[in-house]
């Protein structure tokens, strides 16, 4: 009995053991089903991918050539119009000028219809405009005659003083003795102060020893007047309200922060040369009469000396 036994049950376990792994074998089977599935469906949305990549970059260089297309069309537009617009401009241009030489000739047809010459008040017009031409050429010579003795003027007196430049002491001494001016021989260092020198202040700004020449700053009429690069032997000629003549200032020598020199002034003031210039033209008289009084020229210049010298 217990041999049945034994082998009843060695037949019954290779049933139960098959019927175990059915089960494994199943769930291995769909697992590779669903990874080859899978694997496939990755392949496919990879292929897709690719090709709308490569869709995209054919549409993006199609888009890139018809933008460069629009571009230049749009190019071409702007010139046409362009030259449409310069075509338009000179056409209106012809067409106004073509207008105003048309309007110019239907005025100067009806002028040569109106206009008769054997009427006499054209020929008034005429001798009034024949009159007006000589005036006009009168006073243009006139002018410029005034003008030609203004600059003879001008001119002699600028060679009388540039001919009577003392270059050294005895010079300055003979044209002392001539008595026609005054003369102020002066010796100024470098300083802001001014220095009176006859009817003028001067102060020496500035030296140039190499190149010989100075800046002066000078008080003539109460104003201070600024003079660069004054050369020596170099006038400068100053003209006052009180004397009517030119005043002269002339640098002899320049040497480190000093220069020597003199004035020249006239000896006759302004009263005087008025009155013996009354006698040659009454204009003359009434300009002076009615010149207002000035005030000399000293007192102001004392007090701008004093007003240097406390700064």
């Amino acid at each position: 009995m217990d041999q049945n036994m034994n082998q009843h049950a060695s037949e019954d376990t290779p049933e139960s053991s098959h019927r175990s792994l059915n089960p494994l074998w199943v769930a291995a089977v769909l697992f590779l089903c669903v990874v080859a599935v899978a694997v496939g469906f990755i392949v496919q949305q990879q292929k897709v991918a690719s090709q709308l990549s490569a869709h995209n970059e054919e549409l993006s260089a199609s888009l890139t050539q018809t933008r460069g297309q629009v571009q230049t069309l749009s190019s071409e537009l702007n010139t046409l119009q362009m030259q449409q617009a310069a075509r338009e401009k000179a056409a209106e241009q012809a067409r106004r000028s073509a207008e105003l030489r048309r309007e110019l000739g239907r005025h100067q047809a009806g002028a040569r219809k109106v206009v008769n010459k054997d009427d006499p008040r054209w020929k008034e017009v005429q001798a009034e405009l024949a009159a007006h031409q000589k005036a006009i050429a009168s006073t243009q010579d006139d002018i410029a005659k005034t003008r030609s003795d203004l600059q003879g003027n001008l001119d002699s007196t600028r060679t009388e003083l540039n001919g009577s430049i003392a270059k050294t002491h005895a010079e300055l001494v003979e044209l002392e003795k001539k008595g026609e001016r005054s003369y102020f021989e002066f010796d100024v260092t470098k300083a802001n102060r001014f220095q009176r020198v006859g009817p003028i202040g001067v102060s020496l700004r500035k030296t140039n020893t190499k190149h010989q020449f100075c800046d002066l700053h000078v008080i003539v009429n109460d104003r201070e007047l600024v003079k660069k690069h004054i050369n020596v032997y170099e006038p400068v000629i100053f003209y006052t309200e009180q004397t009517g003549q030119p005043m002269q200032l002339v640098v002899n020598s320049i040497s480190k922060n000093r220069m020597h020199g003199y004035v020249s002034a006239p000896k006759f003031q302004g009263s005087r040369m008025s009155a013996s210039n009354a006698s040659e033209s009454p204009m003359a008289t009434a300009s002076s009469a009615s010149a207002p009084v000035q005030q000399p020229a000293s007192v102001e210049l004392r007090q701008l000396a004093a007003g240097a010298n406390s700064q």
